[in-house]
């Protein structure tokens, strides 16, 4: 049987228990390591694998299995290593881009895995949907710190210079939206928490920079309700300064151009974007931006030559692709089944 687009997604979403998210992390290496080259890491959450390749050379693209058993639907890098949260499974993965070697790193029992954050090259947060917490893991050591209390179902992480964010989903025993979302802001140097922000939204799912140092969630809002929303967060305040709504049914990812956009993705119509200065829409989800066509996005980001590029989710049954959009043609990248995310980092060349 072949699932249309919607019946897919119903399919992953009821898998996965959660929403689709993802980190950006763009990051360059430290002193005394080979030169880097920046790679984009994509992750596939049927077949459980990354689909690694440099943005300069996207043919030259590998894939790397993750775990035998999970249900991935974030990722985080920095440098040479990404690090995957595995859903339904009480453990994150943590990969070696240049080695393809990979770890497992056990969380608390029953705690699930979704949404994570490098704060700096050897530590990572990782939220414990089940629990309420987050972990703290040394990517190094393999070895997950004390839990910290955060909101109801943490289920995406940002990380700042200052504060490591954490978007509390606030749902009930159905997954749904019990009450407004919230952000616990973690104070990294002491594993404390620092203030809880209040949202105006619904069902918070994931966060990107923006270029004035502010931060913009993604209200991913109530399934079937087209009721998803974008907040926008003071970082010296911590609160939320601006709420916008109309971003549609189920938006899931967000990212953030060098000109200030805001680009969400959504399973439902393509790609919305905002424009923050004039406070509309450049494209609304009744008008979204559709590259080659694809009404559906499942993940959005930009390398740093300012290059868009959409994840194609298909039926979620076979490999799919990443499109890239360059001088207004569009690339196909292949990638994996029902991919859900994707980042940009600095590795050593191989």
């Amino acid at each position: 049987m072949t699932l249309k687009p919607l019946q897919a997604f119903a399919v992953v979403l009821a898998m996965l228990t959660t929403t689709l998210a993802a980190c950006d992390n763009d990051n360059t290496t430290g002193p005394g390591v080979r030169p880097a080259a920046e790679t984009a890491v994509v992750v596939n959450s049927i077949d459980l694998s990354l689909t690694v390749f440099p943005v300069d050379s996207p043919q030259n693209r590998r894939a790397i299995g993750i775990a035998p058993a999970g249900s991935p639907v974030s990722l985080a890098a920095f440098d040479n290593l990404a690090v995957v949260p595995l859903g339904l499974l009480s453990a994150a993965a943590v990969i070696d881009l240049t080695t393809d070697n990979v770890i497992s790193v056990p969380l608390p029992d029953n705690s699930g895995a979704t949404g994570v954050a490098f704060w700096n090259d050897s530590i990572a947060y990782v939220g414990n949907p089940n629990l309420n917490t987050v972990s703290r893991i040394n990517v190094f050591s393999g070895v997950a710190g004390p839990e910290i209390d955060v909101g109801v179902y943490p289920q995406a992480i940002i990380a700042s210079t200052f504060w490591v964010f954490v978007l509390n989903g606030e749902l009930d025993a159905n997954f749904q939206p019990a009450r407004n979302g919230s952000i616990t802001v973690i104070d990294p140097r002491a594993d404390t928490v620092r203030a809880t922000i209040s949202l105006s939204g619904f069902n918070p799912s994931a966060a990107a920079l923006g270029p004035n140092g502010w931060i913009y969630v993604i209200n991913s809002g109530t399934f079937g309700q087209g009721n998803g929303s974008l907040s926008v967060i003071e970082p010296i305040l911590l609160t939320e300064v601006e709420h916008e709504p109309g971003f549609g049914e189920f938006p899931g990812d967000i990212a953030v151009d060098d000109g200030g956009f805001v680009y969400v993705s959504s399973f439902f119509y393509g790609i919305a974007v905002w424009n923050p200065a004039e406070g509309g829409f450049r494209h609304s989800p009744f008008e979204p931006l559709l590259l080659d066509g694809h009404s559906i996005s499942s993940g959005v980001g930009f390398d740093s030559e300012g290059r868009l590029y959409s994840l194609i989710p298909g039926d979620c049954q076979a490999p799919s692709m990443a499109l890239r959009s360059v001088d207004q043609t569009v690339e196909d990248i292949a990638v994996g089944v029902c991919p859900v995310g994707i980042v940009f980092t600095d590795a050593e060349s191989q």
